[in-house]
């Protein structure tokens, strides 16, 4: 169990002194870190030792693509092989990256001139980097690599990395890039400060040779001790959560050291997050509707102007934290004896079984997810958002915004997080950081003078942008906050009727809505023994075979729950023990559960916006099916309900602006498909065209007499986790044109 005493006190004891932080931006510091570490960067860094050119000029010769030259002249002759080959080698060229001297020096002298323009500093922690320096050099000397593994939330994500790795002596890696980075220019200075490109899709055509060429590519940098860098999670995070992972480049990394081609790897988890992040703007338009567009550094490059005119330090500092480095190796013996000791899998094979493989890469996935989500640290401008965001009024006072920026510090560390640098000492006043991050924030906060005191509120239509910074704490709460969201539906279901819950019973409603939520968060434990969990026939069976991961979050949930007074732990009960609603009723005698508990309280603000989206998921699923209404493709679909929240948000029927953002209403018709309610079907459109229909599954249509029940009854069970649902309307009252409009009448 986690003793938040203990947490405090671990915490308290790290913020000793400046010397725990290095800022790379500092020269000084950096040469001080060279001496502590006896280590070389610059110049010296080990990246030029490698042999680039020859790792892309190998590709050609490697088994799997000669294997394919083979294949190809039994089809169709020797020149049918030579054309292959040839392929082969124009692939790999597109491919193949170097970290060459005189590019490295004039890109880092441009990395550091934007980033000292725009940030005030790129910290670390001193003791991870030294504890990555003797990683770096034990690695070396065996000849392995070191793959980073970093979140993803701005573009500038490749160049934090790669400057400061370079200019820290540690070895620049090489970069899986996306193609569409690949621009004019600026393509070429990337790909010789160590990118190489591969495409966002691996189908096509050709997609067997270039899967074999971009495999092979990445094993000959592997073999050659080359370190390389990619994202876990693919794409850029809009909203600021970790995103569920891409395995499709682990496998990649991964085969050599399953096939015994390469002896061993060392994994190294990454955090990199902004107290100010540049897209947030683009992200919001992208969230709420606007067409994507096309990820490329041109949004960054064009703010060049504006990076010469601003004042700097705009968007406050860059953090990154390292979680512990481990071996590829020892992960994959440890989890094939883990699975070979569960019954009927005695014969786990993750070499010859590509199911097995498949657990293996969702594992070590989830568990690097798991990692940076416990280094990562809270920003000051992701307290004061979060405050803001909680904020039940139209506005919040200066005095009551530093002590509620103050609390959720506190709360910060004792469920188990880490602040960041600048609220680390005794010496910070809150005040002072509640200014900064209100500098930080600028317009998303709009600040009312001249009054007895400051008031401050969210901007006009800026609450998607703000959510972004709740979000990069949330992962610090997420146990507690389904745990109160499951007990807020308690007390409104149960009123005064009982003095308290089973235990029991609120786990099973917290498996119910931890597995409706599975795709919005990095639960610990989510990699589960039994892998992927089964499609249940009904809501009802959810919250059975409770894993063991979710039990013990939901204990440790539960103990910092009491411990903040939150709740009671009764042993009666008939299920082993109860929770006891006693606060709850003494609450309800000064107004309401909104007096049962602040943290409560902030903990169900923390989930609701998205049950609010998965239940409007619901809610369109209703009137799409009632109506006959065929919808074609998941976009248009997602756009639709789109469409129809934000109506209902702007009219007042549903609380949440983020309630409407596209991110999660696609993540729950996601959700909802994979567990077997709705499916996509191909049918055959108006015109005799194919086309993939969003279909009800037929264990959830039912006969003529009780059509839609279960529907209806799965609508209703997430409905009840809504903030005061019964005092809400369901969709059966709002105005049916409303969704007349949002979803029109088309059918096939």
């Amino acid at each position: 169990m986690l003793d938040p005493s203990s947490v405090s006190a671990e915490h308290d004891s790290d913020a000793v002194s400046e010397d725990h932080y290095l800022n790379v931006l500092d020269e000084e510091e950096v040469k001080g870190f060279w001496e502590q570490a006896g280590v070389r960067g610059g110049k010296d860094d080990p990246c030029f030792d490698i042999d680039w050119d020859a790792a892309g000029k190998e590709v050609v010769t490697h088994p799997k693509v000669k294997e394919l030259c083979e294949a190809a002249a039994a089809r169709g002759g020797p020149r049918a092989a030579v054309a292959t080959r040839q392929k082969a080698a124009a692939l790999a060229g597109e491919l193949a990256a170097s970290v060459e001297m005189r590019f490295a020096h004039f890109t880092s002298a441009l990395a550091r001139f934007g980033f000292q323009r725009l940030y005030s500093g790129l910290i670390f922690e001193r003791e991870q980097l030294l504890s990555l320096a003797r990683l770096s050099v034990r690695a070396r000397e065996e000849g392995r690599s070191i793959v980073y593994l970093p979140s993803h939330k701005s573009h500038i994500d490749y160049i934090v990395l790669q400057f400061s790795l370079w200019n820290l002596g540690l070895g620049a890696p090489a970069i899986a890039a996306g193609e569409n980075l690949n621009l004019p220019v600026v393509g070429g200075l990337l790909r010789r400060n160590g990118a190489f490109y591969i495409r966002r899709s691996f189908s096509g055509p050709d997609s067997e040779l270039y899967t074999a060429v971009v495999s092979a590519y990445i094993e000959a940098l592997l073999r050659r001790g080359a370190n390389v860098k990619f994202f876990t999670e693919g794409g850029r995070s809009r909203s600021g959560k970790l995103l569920q992972p891409k395995i499709g480049l682990l496998g990649m990394v991964l085969d050599p050291v399953l096939n015994g081609i390469v002896e061993n790897a060392y994994i190294v988890p990454v955090s990199i997050y902004y107290d100010g992040v540049m897209e947030t703007e683009s992200y919001v338009r992208e969230l709420l509707g606007s067409k994507k567009r096309k990820e490329s550094l041109i949004g960054v490059l064009g703010q060049g102007k504006h990076l010469l005119a601003m004042r700097r330090s705009r968007f406050g500092n860059i953090h990154v934290r390292f979680g512990p480095g481990f071996s590829a190796r020892s992960y994959i013996d440890n989890h094939i004896a883990v699975q070979r000791a569960v019954p009927n899998r005695a014969n786990f094979n993750p070499v010859n079984t590509i199911a097995d493989k498949q657990l293996l890469l969702k594992a070590l996935a989830y568990h690097v997810l798991e990692e940076i989500n416990r280094v990562s640290s809270v920003t000051p401008t992701a307290l004061v958002g979060t405050v803001l965001l909680c904020t039940l009024g139209r506005g919040i006072g200066r005095r009551s915004l530093i002590n509620k920026v103050d609390w959720l510090r506190g709360e910060v560390v004792r469920s188990g997080g880490h602040m960041s640098r600048f609220y680390d000492f005794p010496g910070e006043l809150t005040a002072e950081v509640v200014d900064s991050a209100l500098t930080v924030l600028g317009k998303l906060v709009q600040t009312f003078t001249g009054l007895v005191e400051p008031v401050y509120c969210i901007a006009p239509g800026m609450h998607f942008e703000l959510s972004y910074y709740r979000n990069m704490c949330v992962h610090v709460f997420i146990h507690q906050a389904i745990v109160t969201a499951v007990l807020h539906r308690a007390v409104q279901m149960h009123r005064q009727d009982q003095e308290q819950v089973e235990r029991a019973d609120v786990m099973s409603d917290v498996r119910f809505l931890s597995r409706l939520l599975k795709r919005e968060f990095v639960f610990s434990g989510s990699a589960t023994a039994s892998g992927s969990p089964p499609k249940p026939a009904s809501g009802e069976q959810w919250g059975q075979d409770i894993p063991l991961a979710l039990m013990r979050n939901f204990e440790s949930a539960l103990e910092l729950l009491v411990a903040e007074g939150v709740v009671d732990v009764c042993e009666t009960g008939s299920k082993g023990g109860a929770i006891s609603l006693k606060q709850y009723h003494r609450a309800q005698e000064m107004g309401g559960y909104d007096h049962w508990n602040k943290h409560f309280t902030f903990l169900c603000s923390m989930i609701w916006p998205l049950i609010e989206s998965y239940w409007l998921v619901l809610a369109s699923l209703l009137y799409i099916f009632r109506n006959g209404i065929v919808i074609i493709g998941e976009k248009p679909a997602v756009s639709h309900m789109q469409s129809f929240a934000k109506t209902l948000v702007h009219m007042g029927h549903v609380q949440y602006n983020e309630a409407a953002s596209e991110e999660p209403l696609r993540k729950a018709l996601q959700t909802y498909s994979e567990l077997g309610i709705v499916r996509w079907a191909r049918r055959t459109g108006n015109q005799g065209e194919p086309v993939v229909a969003l279909e009800l599954e037929p264990e959830y249509r039912g006969a003529e007499d009780d059509k839609f029940r279960r529907l209806v009854q799965l609508a209703d069970e997430v409905a009840s986790y809504r903030r005061c649902w019964r005092e809400q309307e369901g969709p059966e009252e709002y105005p049916d044109y409303i969704a007349r409009l949002a979803f029109g009448v088309s059918r096939l």
